[in-house]
């Protein structure tokens, strides 16, 4: 149980981690130019969403029980490579 209770501890720090990640996005994008404003602000709810899917299923962990452990735990994985993902596309995309 107890490396269960670590493991959500460690993604609650992820994730804020990200939210710091996206903040500094959204600081970019107030500061970016009017025609690419439109592009962060869509890259930055894209990772919004991703993010709060993060968060969604490290809730379902929390109340699952350890049966449920290891299959949430591959969807917060897989959800984890998909917030990476959208935050390097972004970030890539800003520096254009």
């Amino acid at each position: 149980m107890e490396k269960r209770e670590e493991y959500i501890e460690e993604i609650k720090k992820k994730l804020d981690d990200w939210n710091a990640k996206i903040e500094e996005l959204e600081v970019q994008a107030k500061l970016a130019e009017m025609e690419n404003r439109q592009k962060y602000e869509e890259e930055i709810s894209k990772l919004k969403s991703k993010r709060d899917e993060l968060k969604d299923k490290l809730n379902q962990m929390q109340q699952s029980g350890s049966e449920a452990y290891e299959e949430l735990r591959k969807g917060i994985e897989d959800a984890w490579n998909a917030i990476s993902e959208g935050y390097n596309k972004a970030k890539n995309q800003f520096k254009q």
